[in-house]
């Protein structure tokens, strides 16, 4: 059973809290009965029947046709388009930006179900080509949109993550999240695919966790070539966006989990 919650902070509503374990308990489209609920918010029947049988009403959760099991509602997954179409049409005109200044791909993700999700591209006028697209879903740790995205995620999700890892690989990981942290962008270096080098930086949120990523990838030699700039320039347009999605932090800052977030522009921008 799930551990009791308990906070010390008088301005939290236990009604809401106990809702959001509710939510917390379902995974994507997964159907999940009562009994299961209750179990992995921490509740009693009684009391996750009622928390379930208001958010259905209010459309955050639905119950299947035979009324035994409950599934994660449209309002949520209308909740969660919108966020993307925002966060598409706040991140396109730096994107166009990009493409413009350095003529390679420019692609905006964000994490979903464990993977790197493609949610906008614009490809280079140049005849190279990637092989990712708008939908494709690559590895977090391989990719450095991924990276850049997990160096700015809570701790315990960092360490989860690196758990799931061999150790070689954790620990390779593990140095890379760091830079990534120091110098504000991630690099991948050949890691997702053969001749094609990639560099990006994360898009925050208010609390300074990482609810997406923007990065420029193309041949090895153009982009490492330019990493320095490359590197600058994602980073003053990534501070930027994530100024609109809600960041209020300046030129360094801390995430909700303590640990340091910076996103200073090196160089112009």
């Amino acid at each position: 059973m799930k551990a009791k919650r308990t906070t010390a902070n008088k301005y939290v509503v236990d009604a809401v809290a106990r809702a959001l374990d509710v939510l917390e308990g379902f995974k994507d489209s997964e159907e999940v009965s009562l009994r299961d609920i209750s179990k992995r918010a921490g509740l009693n029947k009684s009391r996750a029947f009622r928390l379930l049988y208001t958010l259905s009403e209010r459309g955050y959760v639905e119950r299947t046709l035979d009324g035994q099991r409950y599934k994660l509602g449209l309002k949520l997954f209308e909740h969660a388009t919108k966020f993307r179409r925002d966060l598409k049409r706040i991140a396109q005109p730096f994107m166009r930006q990009l493409q413009v200044r350095f003529n390679e791909t420019i692609n905006l993700a964000v994490l979903h179900n464990g993977e790197v999700l493609y949610v906008e591209l614009l490809e280079s006028s140049r005849p190279f080509r990637m092989s990712a697209m708008i939908g494709s879903r690559m590895p977090i740790h391989s990719t450095a949109l991924g990276k850049a995205m997990l160096a700015h995620s809570p701790g315990h999700e960092i360490a989860t993550f690196l758990e799931q890892l061999t150790p070689p690989h954790s620990r390779k990981l593990k140095k890379e999240l760091e830079t990534a942290r120091q110098c504000g962008y991630a690099l991948d270096h050949e890691e997702n695919e053969p001749g094609v080098a990639c560099i990006g930086a994360p898009i925050l949120d208010l609390t300074g966790s990482a609810i997406a990523a923007m990065s420029l990838s193309g041949p090895v030699g153009r982009v490492l070539k330019q990493e320095k700039e490359i590197g600058a320039t994602l980073i003053g347009f990534c501070r930027e966006i994530s100024r609109y999605m809600g960041f209020v932090g300046g030129p360094a800052g801390q995430t909700h989990d303590g640990s340091q977030v910076s996103l200073r522009a090196q160089g112009s921008a």
